[in-house]
């Protein structure tokens, strides 16, 4: 978590438009961005005067009017320039010295991706349907189906937004960092219009099931983890952060109910974007990749422009009414993955939030946009992670996408790849996507043939299938080395490998099993050790050479005597290097 120190940097003095040249570049070979114009359209407030550098520290620390490097997660820099140096311009001289990109740190403000306003449904239509309300029926996630595999437990959703209510008496939350007021409490603003956003969609995804009590989320047993990130001035560090802190914390899914607030353009920073992404991809859930939930917006636009919707590392979701059809506000375009219900009834901020539900005012229903459609993916992608914890967030989203349910067929524009640019994939089905990865890992396989020594010219591995719950066909992962050294690992198909060729005599051999099935590894067996022995001496022929007859036929009886003398002393030659030649132990007959 970033330190109070330097975050408190964010607010004296923010940086407005440069009096010179105020151009940076947003990465290699991109062309250059005015700050002056992002700030005269809106897109920027201004920047903290700090750079954010992703390149070789050394070279970073060693470029002149670099006063500090601060190395953030992931390997990002945080270059705070020398008192007088422009930070601009800083960045247009790392850019030249070969960084793959020195961006400012821009500040913004984001906005909430709902219509709060818009209340529409009644009750929680969007888990089963059954035509309350006049509503079309199984127009839903089914989620009653995906229920039946998993219901969040074990679970950790950050909710990246206006902040999350801790105390709500319908939701377990954790406390993460709250990027606007710089401390340990991620409370939203009670005085903000926006403060009771982030507990609203945090009831979506996982309000608490089977307490008696309110709502339930997709992921009713799941936690919260809160980050507030809604409410006032922040910047791409703080948004860097922001994901590291949640994928760190151990989330399993980041939901981002949650945009720019300029229609369909974004900040221009794809790299910093990227950087985001490819850490929770590659250090989320143990290196399986965390699930990254984002709204599409509701500016009725083609986010084209966004830069970090068109990363295919986010799930991008635009939202579905109750008649199975976009909702008119929901931007489209080619960056949609998915698409969801919206105007749903949640948990309120508790007291003076959107309203109250049947004179309760930890509720409120019609919580709509797509930021109600974002944590119901979120909420549905938890529930996978615990249906199957071996698949990776690329096969989630996979998933996702392949269990889409095509709608809305004279408008959608379905193209050939069954996409659409107004519900990507297709409506999301819960039921359908966890049943498809709901898969039990396979068990260890057991070892045989374990000896302490193995003999060459065949160095055989040799163990048993085990038992698979699923009953999946199963390949194996031999992982061996030796003497200690780098582990080596070889993929087979049947439950033996020969090592033969790898090893010679005096090797010592450390190996173990792992079952694979569709969706991954299983535990891996029991090492095993052993020492290579070479292959038994096989005996010398012995050759005997003739006896030779002399004489006349008077001497034909003492050359019989001769042959009878010598026989016995062959023979007993003959079974003494066969002896020689038997294996150690073996002993001689």
């Amino acid at each position: 978590m970033p330190s109070l120190v330097a975050l408190a940097l964010l607010a004296p003095g923010l940086i407005g438009v440069a009096a010179a040249d105020d151009t940076f570049s947003p990465g290699a070979g991109q062309d250059a961005v005015s700050f002056g114009d992002l700030v005269a359209a809106g897109t920027v407030k201004g920047r903290t005067g700090r750079l954010l550098v992703r390149g070789d520290p050394a070279t970073v620390a060693a470029t002149p009017g670099v006063a500090r490097v601060t190395s953030l997660a992931g390997g990002l820099l945080r270059v705070e320039p020398s008192a007088g140096t422009d930070d601009l311009a800083l960045a247009r001289t790392l850019q030249g010295r070969g960084v793959r990109y020195a961006l400012p740190d821009l500040v913004f403000t984001l906005v909430p991706a709902m219509l709060p306003d818009d209340p529409w449904v009644d009750r929680e239509w969007h888990l089963e349907n059954t035509g309350q309300g006049g509503r079309t029926v199984d127009v839903d996630i089914d989620a009653e189906v995906a229920w039946r595999y998993a219901t969040g437990a074990g679970q950790l959703i950050a909710v990246l937004d206006s902040g999350v209510q801790l105390d709500h008496p319908d939701l377990s939350v954790i406390a993460g960092y709250d990027y606007i007021g710089r401390d340990d409490d991620p409370s939203p603003d009670f005085e903000d219009s926006s403060g009771p956003h982030g507990t609203g969609a945090a009831g979506i995804a996982a309000a608490l099931g089977n307490n008696g009590y309110g709502v339930a989320g997709v992921a009713y047993d799941a936690d919260v983890y809160a980050i507030r990130l809604i409410g006032g001035e922040t910047s791409l560090d703080d948004l860097y952060n922001a994901f590291t802190e949640a994928v760190d914390a151990g989330a399993s899914v980041l939901s981002n109910s949650w945009g720019f607030g300029t229609a369909c353009e974004s900040i221009p920073a794809d790299d910093v974007f990227s950087d985001m992404f490819e850490y929770a991809e590659e250090q989320g859930r143990g290196g399986l990749g965390s699930a990254v939930v984002f709204a599409a917006g509701n500016g009725a636009c083609d986010i084209a422009g966004d830069g970090m919707l068109r990363n295919r590392k986010a799930v991008v979701v635009s939202a579905v009414e109750w008649y199975d059809s976009r909702a008119w506000y929901s931007s489209y375009g080619e960056s949609v993955d998915i698409a969801a219900p919206t105007s749903i009834l949640t948990t309120d901020l508790l007291p003076g939030g959107y309203g109250s539900f049947e004179g309760d005012d930890a509720f409120a229903d019609g919580f709509s946009g797509t930021s109600a459609s974002t944590p119901v993916v979120a909420g549905v992608m938890a529930l996978m992670f615990e249906a199957n914890p071996r698949i990776t967030a690329k096969q989630a989203r996979d998933v996702l996408c392949d269990t889409g349910i095509k709608i809305d067929a004279d408008l959608a524009g379905w193209d050939g790849d069954g996409r659409s640019p107004y519900y990507g994939c297709g409506r999301v089905d819960a039921g359908a996507a966890v049943a498809a990865v709901a898969n039990a890992a396979p068990g260890a396989p057991t070892p045989t043939l374990v000896a302490d020594t193995a003999e060459l010219p065949r160095v055989l591995l040799v163990w048993t299938a085990p038992v698979d719950p699923d009953a999946d066909a199963l390949s194996y992962v031999v992982t061996w080395s030796v003497d200690s050294g780098a582990a080596v690992e070889d993929e087979v198909t049947g439950t033996w490998l020969d090592l033969a060729a790898e090893v010679v005599e005096g090797d010592v051999v450390t190996w173990s099993v792992a079952a694979v099935d569709p969706w991954g590894t299983g535990p891996s067996s029991e090492s095993v050790t052993f020492t290579v022995v070479g292959a038994p001496v096989a005996p010398e022929p012995v050759e005997v050479e003739p006896v030779e007859e002399t004489g006349t036929c008077s001497s034909i009886g003492s050359g019989r005597a001769l042959g009878w003398v010598l026989l016995p002393a062959l023979v007993g030659l003959v079974t003494r290097r066969r002896a020689v030649g038997r294996a150690p132990g073996s002993g001689a007959r």
